[in-house]
Parts: structure tokens; sequence; C-alpha cells
């Protein structure tokens, strides 16, 4: 009897020349869709806000995401550099994102 109960976790990230490659999926109204950060160092709750900002046109202010059900707090002062590993957010994961579109 073998335990098949483990499974084997993506990496978090991909380094790549100096930069850092992480893939995540993002479900916004309805759709789900892949966005890639671009670090020069592990990713950060404001490497990701920023990426959602600028992709979804959804101020920071205004962002709430959640992962696994629980909402990351990235807008506190000292969690905005923690990185998404801390989360337990990797390269493959899906968060949520929840927020009303304005202009920017």
């Amino acid at each position: 009897m073998s335990d098949k109960s483990q499974t084997n976790s993506l990496p978090s990230t991909r380094p790549s020349g100096e930069h850092v490659y992480t893939k995540l999926q993002v479900h916004f109204g309805g759709d789900v869709q892949d966005i890639v950060l671009k670090t020069e160092k592990e990713p950060t709750c404001g490497d990701l806000a920023k990426v959602l900002q600028n992709g979804y046109r959804i101020s920071i202010d205004n962002q709430l995401i959640y992962y696994r059900g629980q909402r990351l707090h990235h807008r506190h002062p000292s969690s905005y550099d923690r990185a998404l590993s801390k989360y337990g957010i990797f390269s493959g994961n899906l968060i949520k994102l929840v927020g009303k579109r304005g202009l920017l």
C-alpha cells in the first residue's frame, strides 16, 4: 500500500537570467486569466498588487485578494513587502480578485 496523499508542489519561482517569473491564475468577474509577475527577487504582496492594478484597473486601495478562502492583507504597511511564499502562494496557484474597476 503506497501513500499517494503526498503531492509534488510546483517550484515557487523560475529564475531566468536576472529576473524571477511567477505565473498565477486570477479569478475575477467570472473569468480566470493568467498573469506573470516579473521581479528581481522573490515576489511580494506589493508586486502582486501593482500588477493587478495595471492589468485590471483596480486601485490598490480597492483590491481584495483571496487565496484559499483567506483574505490577503496586502495593504497593511508591514505586509506590503512580505513575500507571497509566506502566504503559501507559489507559481501555478489561483487567487481571487474582488474590486470595482475605475479610472487610474
